[in-house]
């Protein structure tokens, strides 16, 4: 009897079967594969989440009245740099190019005894090492600029390169280099001079990193209103003051006043300037006020020459493994952040006061919104947003609005509002509109920048006869902030990203 083996058809029909089963298997595993990878990317993204809001919460907490507190919120379109290159990528490719970025920016000044990040040996500030914290510093939360391509040259790579600015305007988290024309972006050695161009194209918005400055107000041991301290290996281990003054003697007009070039580009984390310095700095100098000049010194000059800068460098990675490039990375607070908002608003009764006056006291009740409606916040205004971003209309508004729109209206659900916007928002003879487009009205960019600090007392006084008058610069400080943020997993496979909001409640007195 002759054996049977398996016919060609049997072996067909088994090898089907087979792939079969391998296909499913495989499906089921590249499922389940893809599943543990967003389980993976979620668990990553929230707990980036948890050290950002603990970080948050904690600076604020410490919050110094003795300083400033600025807001600027920035919009810029989708879509942005396809007006001068049809070719060239959206800031979000998941989004439509309609659709609206947010890059805001968050100023404010912090007590308690800090580090400086930097280290340098036995010389790091002043003789014997022992100047190297403070208690009180700056501190800023925005999106950063990253560089990678910038790193050290010269034969021993002692050259560190900084970027400067693009001859039409300043580094920002959505610059675009054009390949058409070249390396635009100017840079300059941190030491020694000299310097060339490279390309200063940001990556796409889930690239973003979100930075957390904080900058010491201390004295590097040096003679502290001409220089930094300098050492021959380590370079200045401070800048002279937050702003671009070659010493603190200087007074510079209100058009020259701009933030360091060696704090935005974090090559040191500490300035030899105190408060005093800060309020004489920012003191009025011509027809510029200090809400006029904080802007300046601390982002650039939006309204005169069409600037939105003062965002920091932040690295992923480090340049180098020395010292100076490693500081590069210190205030990445987080990798991948496409979107950072923040909004404020008042508790009721918010510049209440009693005035005497000829006529008897005259109680102003101060802000007092109406039980009926959600709290409101203010910010960037859902006006200048999109409206097919339903997204972008969050509900807020700025303060010039809600006066024209409810105060002045008689709105009976909205009671009396005694501060003046334009003592928060800016002056209507150097802002007709809260919100301002600095590159044009051809550029999608919209900013909307809010000032707090050097208050007077109450936002009324009383002229010589007895009348009462509004106080011009009576800025009363946010009860809380609202702050919004989308963050990404580096590989992306969360495509829109984990958004979450942050309520934090303003410290109600100064933190001694």
């Amino acid at each position: 009897m002759r054996p049977r083996a398996f016919t060609m058809v049997e072996l067909m029909v088994a090898v089907s079967l087979l792939l079969v089963v391998i296909a499913a298997t495989s499906k089921i595993f590249s499922t389940a594969s893809k599943v543990a990878g967003i389980g993976e990317s979620n668990a990553s993204v929230l707990q980036e989440i948890g050290a950002i809001e603990r970080q948050i919460r904690t600076d604020i907490a410490r919050l110094d009245r003795d300083g400033v507190l600025l807001i600027q919120c920035v919009q810029i379109g989708n879509n942005i740099n396809q007006l001068s290159n049809p070719t060239a990528p959206l800031l979000d490719p998941t989004r439509p190019p309609d659709a609206v970025i947010r890059a805001d920016q968050l100023v404010f000044f912090a007590k308690g005894t800090q580090d400086s990040a930097r280290f340098s040996g036995g010389n790091d500030l002043g003789t014997g090492n022992g100047l190297s914290r403070s208690a009180v510093s700056r501190v800023i939360y925005g999106h950063g600029i990253q560089l990678p391509d910038l790193v050290p040259e010269g034969p021993s790579q002692t050259l560190r390169p900084d970027p400067v600015g693009f001859d039409f305007g300043p580094l920002t988290p959505w610059s675009y280099d054009t390949i058409a024309d070249g390396p635009s972006l100017d840079y300059q050695y941190w030491i020694g001079g000299g310097g060339g161009r490279t390309n200063g194209t940001q990556p796409e918005a889930r690239e973003w990193t979100l930075a957390r400055q904080a900058v010491l107000l201390a004295d590097d041991g040096g003679t502290r209103t001409l220089f930094q301290q300098t050492t021959p290996t380590y370079g200045p281990n401070s800048a002279v003051s937050l702003f671009n003054q070659a010493n603190l003697h200087q007074t510079l007009m209100d058009g020259a006043l701009s933030p360091s070039p060696d704090v935005v580009n974090s090559r040191v984390d500490v300035t030899s300037m105190n408060l005093d310095d800060l309020r004489r700095v920012l003191a009025p100098v011509g027809n510029a006020n200090w809400r006029t000049r904080a802007i300046n010194g601390f982002f650039g000059s939006p309204a005169a020459f069409g600037q939105v800068g003062g965002y920091v460098r932040s690295e992923k990675r480090s340049p180098s493994m020395h010292r100076l490039d490693v500081m590069l990375t210190s205030p990445t607070l987080a990798s991948n952040c496409s979107s950072f908002m923040v909004d404020w608003t008042w508790a009721n009764a918010t510049g209440r006061t009693y005035l005497a006056t000829p006529g008897g006291t005259v109680l102003f009740p101060g802000f007092t919104p109406s039980s009926l409606l959600p709290t409101p916040w203010w910010g960037f205004p859902d006006a200048h947003a999109p409206a097919t971003q339903a997204e972008s209309r969050r509900g807020v508004m700025s303060l010039t609005e809600y006066r024209d729109n409810f105060v002045s209206g008689g709105n009976p659900l909205y009671v009396h509002l005694p501060i003046l916007p334009e003592a928060i928002e800016g002056f209507p003879m150097l802002f007709p509109e809260p919100v301002s487009q600095p590159l044009g009205a051809s550029v999608p960019v919209k900013v909307y920048t809010a000032a707090f600090g050097f208050n007077a007392d109450t936002p009324f006084y009383t002229n010589l006869a007895g009348v009462p008058i509004a106080n011009q610069d009576y800025t009363p400080w946010p009860t809380a902030l609202r702050i919004t943020m989308t963050l990404h997993d580096p590989e992306k496979r969360l495509e829109q990203g984990r958004t979450v909001q942050l309520i934090i409640e303003l410290p109600q007195r100064p933190v001694s």
